[in-house]
């Protein structure tokens, strides 16, 4: 039995990191993103004080005290469609490229037989962001085309103090890749090409509980640690020439490389939910959530590799980057009516502060304060498996840039930026 869900759960890792190539950023601001399970989503991700599915190794491992007495696997995906637009002080519009966005998910949860212990295993993607500009679009000396690819894993354990209160920890691991690609302005001859590409592995921790008041009424609360990464890799040039610019002297050639590191902070954070349930018809959640974005001071690109004075001149255009993040607050609400013994109906909505000061803001992370409204439903298939859908319209308000910076880079990217998500999810559950 052990083997059995063993090897489907590490299935599901391998359908994580084969298809989480890329993702783009729906969740608490920043590079946040938050579709570990359609039933969780189909109630507007509000569901830290009710955690009762195997998800809740994600959203609040205590409550996998809940889910005693049987193995539990659950496997799905979600698929992110953005749609986003810049207009000029002008007039001028122009599309960001079409890109769509598969993360998967999957989560193993069981008791082996003990008493008072739950444990769980999970695999999704907590972090990232995409965005793809044309190369001769207005952002081409900013960004043409950028992603954050993250890879989450956590092994949780749970354990029941009582009838009313469960405590949990959770060790994180977060495998990170990120490129960035912008075009290179080359006075007096054609445009280059600047590539970066970097990648890190991170580790975090989770501590959680879960306190039953009484039949009708629970509370969860989460917090979850900041994680270190000190990214590795490479920058690279292309299409360097002698005319203008005199790069290809500079750097030795019409290609140059060099390794390099940049030190990046995920966020601590701390979440809190409460759960009603006032019949055995209707459930209603409410979480909110702090993160602490104002970690992020600066980008910093450090070489690892001697420049002489003409390349580091370069080079370190506009290196640090001031980002100076604040902190943000979400919040979430959701119901869920049982429609009969098979079917339940789902909806809710959820409001993200966005953590990026205008003065800092770029076309590479296209971050705004949104709002999001979601709809499912779950079925139960029979009395093991259980099939859940939820679909979210996600609409971050309308953003008006007027700032510097893209000038260290002969750009502006000063305008209306306008920006709608679809995002669909799919969850199959399996218990025995």
């Amino acid at each position: 039995m052990v083997y059995r869900w063993t090897l489907r759960f590490a299935i599901s890792l391998m359908m994580v990191y084969a298809f989480s190539i890329n993702c783009h950023a729906a969740g608490s601001g920043g590079i946040r993103v938050e579709l570990p399970d359609a039933g969780a989503l189909g109630k507007g991700t509000a569901f830290v004080g009710e955690a009762n599915r195997p998800s809740a190794v994600y959203y609040n491992p205590a409550g996998l005290t809940q889910l005693k007495g049987k193995n539990h696997v659950s496997l799905g995906s979600s698929l992110l469609a953005p749609v986003a637009s810049y207009t000029d002080f002008s007039g001028t519009e122009s599309q960001m490229e079409r890109q769509n966005f598969l993360i998967p998910h999957g989560y193993v949860v069981t008791d082996f037989g003990l008493e008072r212990w739950v444990f769980g295993l999970g695999g999704t993607s907590s972090w990232g962001s995409g965005t793809a500009w044309a190369n001769d679009s207005f952002s081409k000396y900013v960004a043409t085309r950028s992603d954050i690819a993250n890879v989450d894993n956590m092994i949780t354990a749970a354990y029941q103090m009582n009838d009313q209160w469960s405590m949990a920890l959770s060790v994180d691991s977060d495998y990170s890749t990120a490129n960035k690609s912008k075009r290179l302005i080359q006075p007096g001859g054609a445009d280059g090409d600047f590539n970066l590409k970097i990648k890190d592995q991170g580790w975090g921790y989770r501590l959680a509980t879960l306190y039953k008041i009484n039949e009708q009424h629970q509370l969860g609360l989460m917090y979850r640690s900041a994680i270190q990464h000190k990214y590795r890799g490479k920058l690279f040039l292309h299409e360097l020439n002698s005319a203008g610019s005199n790069y290809y002297a500079i750097f030795g050639g019409d290609s140059f490389e060099t390794d390099i590191s940049v030190q990046f902070e995920l966020p601590q954070s701390a979440v809190m939910g409460y759960s009603f349930r006032p019949n055995d018809k209707w459930v209603f959640n409410f979480d909110t959530e702090w993160m602490d974005w104002s970690s992020v001071k600066q980008e910093w690109i450090e070489y690892n590799e001697v420049l002489t004075a003409f390349q580091s001149a370069v080079l370190n255009s506009g290196n640090p980057a001031s980002r100076d993040w604040k902190d943000v607050w979400s919040a979430a609400l959701g119901a869920e009516y049982a429609w009969n013994d098979n079917l339940r109906l789902r909806a809710g909505y959820y409001y993200h502060t966005a953590p990026i000061p205008e003065v800092n803001w770029e076309s590479n992370l296209l971050d705004a304060n949104s709002h999001g409204a979601t709809a499912g439903f779950g079925y139960d298939i029979n009395e093991r498996t259980t099939v859940d859908l939820a679909y979210s319209y996600l609409k971050y308000e309308n953003q008006t840039i007027d700032n510097a910076a893209g000038n260290s880079s002969g750009a502006s990217i000063d305008g209306e930026y306008n920006q709608v998500m679809h995002i669909g999810l799919v969850t199959v559950g399996y218990k025995f």
